[in-house]
């Protein structure tokens, strides 16, 4: 159960964080809507990672632990991201490290748990 909270909020996250990146020169409203949505989405993640740690250490506690890293940097890039964006800076630097970090943090991720919930 936490393993498909799990990715569904990470699959929201990548989703509403692209979103708001397009959206913000059309509508500011919309872009804070998305991007409070998103913190309400970390959250779910930070609570349902937690629930999971169990499991994840089962397998190496060092990945698990850089897991664990790669997801808070994740988070960390996404809000310089959108903080950039909103600033009218530039933000290709942390587009790029958003989708660098979203790639191994799921890679990490989907290895930790053996493929599950998408692969059983």
């Amino acid at each position: 159960m936490w393993g498909y909270l799990h990715l569904i909020s990470w699959v929201a996250i990548f989703i509403l964080t692209v979103a708001a990146f397009i959206i913000y020169p059309k509508s500011e409203k919309s872009y804070t809507i998305l991007a409070m949505i998103n913190r309400v989405f970390y959250i779910l993640v930070i609570f349902s990672g937690i629930m999971m740690i169990q499991y994840s250490v089962e397998k190496g506690w060092a990945i698990a632990g850089f897991k664990i890293l790669m997801g808070i940097v994740t988070i960390g890039v996404i809000e310089m991201l959108l903080s950039y964006r909103k600033k009218k800076k530039p933000t290709k630097l942390f587009f790029l490290l958003f989708l660098i970090a979203v790639i191994i943090t799921v890679s990490l991720g989907f290895y930790l748990s053996g493929g599950a919930p998408l692969f059983n």
